[in-house]
């Protein structure tokens, strides 16, 4: 698995997955894949708003997704983390 954090907002995150979704022709009827990532509006977040991602490493392994990753990671749009931290900002859902 590999763990990131946007750091330029939920547009800039929005715009990201709706060009892999666009690359990969999501929404797909057939595979009924709505989209290759979480919208921003469900999307995980770190106790300071910002979207939190966990991908595997296959995904990011697509020719898509790593010519965007390293594009966007060099622009500072997002960063990568590691488990540890990804585990520890989420906050924490109660159990009932």
């Amino acid at each position: 698995m590999r763990y990131f954090r946007c750091l330029a907002g939920d547009e800039a995150y929005e715009q990201i997955r709706t060009t892999l979704d666009s690359v990969w022709g999501h929404p797909n009827a057939e595979t009924k894949t709505v989209t290759c990532i979480d919208p921003a509006v469900v999307a995980p977040r770190d106790t300071q708003g910002r979207i939190m991602l966990a991908t595997s490493e296959a995904f990011c392994e697509y020719a898509a997704s790593e010519q965007m990753l390293a594009s966007v990671l060099s622009s500072g749009v997002i960063e990568e983390i590691d488990a540890a931290t990804y585990l520890q900002e989420l906050p924490q859902i109660p159990v009932t």
